[in-house]
């Protein structure tokens, strides 16, 4: 780890120190461009130097020197202090390519450290997600580390604090009265976390360098190897096994009333995964469980690695400083290069083949919550939590109930 981050400040020097000159055709008519082009570049490159020469002499530099010097954890928040600036310098002057140049050639000097292709896959698949939440984010560079890592006691600053509207008075609680003897029961299976990897191969290596394994390269002799139907070490479920367990729910808890189903479908090659992916589970998983169930009605909730790689994002350096994978991310609704109007549109889709009413549908495409009454005197209401997670990184552009949810659950419960 101390020579990771010893080679991510290498590089990052050796970025600010070597933006070159595009090449611009000889041309009699664009010489005078060629001319101020080279200005500008000699004032960018005056710039540049005298942003490296404060960052080397910041005192968060000199505290992360000192840690790495005597072989400490690294210090997380002087990280984040020292790049989050750096990051955001490089946008400022328009030459974010640094951003992708310097940490695709970072992964092949980390490879001791994480697997190359969890870096460059990292490093393509969350590169404009990350450079556009610290282009567009109002926080200052102190707020995100504060936020992200935890850097300061303070957080709740006031550019994220917001009115949710409650009018009359607030009721008189009315504490709840405990059944009589002998009143009907309701008999409820709730299904969480399947996470099944339909690329699971039994006997491949168990025990790998990335956040997933049992699914590359070629089987392995003795304990190493990933067993038929699971195994507990870095591995997601199987299919089959995933239909013996529902098939055996069934079977065994034929009474049941109804089903709560929270999510977190796909597995966990955080890498590489996409839109097909994330549909192709979603679909696959609920045909399985409607046809496993029939007449059984499910009231889902979206879970927070339905979105797929294409909203999933991790502080970009953090990536390559641990394996906590990057998920949570659901983009909100001002967010139009990365709209995650697919998804909601799918979800309202499947859940309404498990049985959810059609007066559902709106709200689900809105934001992937609803309400509705499973039986007289019982009301359901079910939430996108994704847009009150601090590790959705989206909400560091804007985090004022995006979605109008907590409005939208204060009017339902009031009714």
């Amino acid at each position: 780890m101390v020579c990771f981050t010893h080679i991510v400040l290498f590089f990052f020097f050796a970025a600010l120190s070597t933006i070159d000159t595009r090449s611009i055709q000889e041309n009699s008519d664009v010489e005078l461009l060629i001319q101020n082009r080279i200005i500008e570049k000699k004032q960018l490159s005056a710039t540049i130097a005298s942003y490296r020469h404060r960052f080397e002499h910041s005192p968060n530099f000199k505290k992360l020197r000192w840690a790495l010097s005597e072989k400490l954890t690294p210090p997380y928040c002087e990280f984040c202090h020292l790049f989050v600036p750096a990051i955001r310098f490089l946008i400022e002057i328009n030459e974010t390519i640094h951003v992708e140049n310097v940490t695709l050639a970072l992964c092949k000097d980390i490879q001791l450290f994480l697997n190359i292709e969890v870096c460059v896959g990292a490093v393509l698949e969350y590169k404009d997600a990350a450079i556009e939440i610290f282009s567009m984010s109002p926080l200052t560079n102190k707020e995100l580390c504060a936020l992200a890592f935890d850097c300061e006691d303070q957080k709740d600053f006031p550019i994220l604090r917001w009115n949710v509207t409650i009018p009359g008075s607030k009721p008189s609680p009315r504490p709840p009265q405990p059944p009589a003897s002998g009143s009907p029961k309701l008999k409820v299976l709730h299904l969480s976390d399947i996470h099944v990897d339909f690329a699971y191969k039994p006997g491949t290596q168990a025990d790998c360098h990335k956040p997933l394994c049992c699914r590359d390269g070629p089987t392995v002799p003795g304990p190493n190897g990933a067993g038929f139907w699971g195994d507990y070490r870095n591995c997601d479920l199987p299919y089959w096994t995933a239909q013996s367990i529902l098939r055996y729910a069934s079977e065994l808890e034929e009474d049941i009333d109804f089903i709560y189903y929270t999510g977190d479908l796909p597995p966990h090659n955080v890498w590489n995964q996409s839109r097909a992916d994330q549909l192709y589970s979603l679909t696959t998983i609920n045909q399985l469980l409607a046809a496993t169930f029939p007449n059984k009605t499910f009231y889902p909730a979206v879970g927070n690695h339905e979105a797929g790689i294409v909203v999933y994002f991790y502080l970009f350096f953090i990536s390559f400083v641990s394996f906590l994978a990057p998920c949570n991310m659901y983009p909100t609704p001002s967010i139009r290069t990365d709209n995650i109007t697919w998804l909601y549109e799918a979800l309202a889709d499947s859940w309404a083949t498990l049985g959810l009413p059609a007066d559902t549908r709106e709200s689900i495409v809105r934001g992937a919550f609803y309400t509705t009454i499973v039986r007289p005197g019982l009301r359901l209401i079910s939430l996108n939590m994704n847009y009150c997670a601090p590790e959705n990184y989206w909400l560091f552009v804007n985090a004022t109930d995006p979605l109008g949810q907590l409005q939208w659950v204060r009017f339902k419960i009031r009714q």
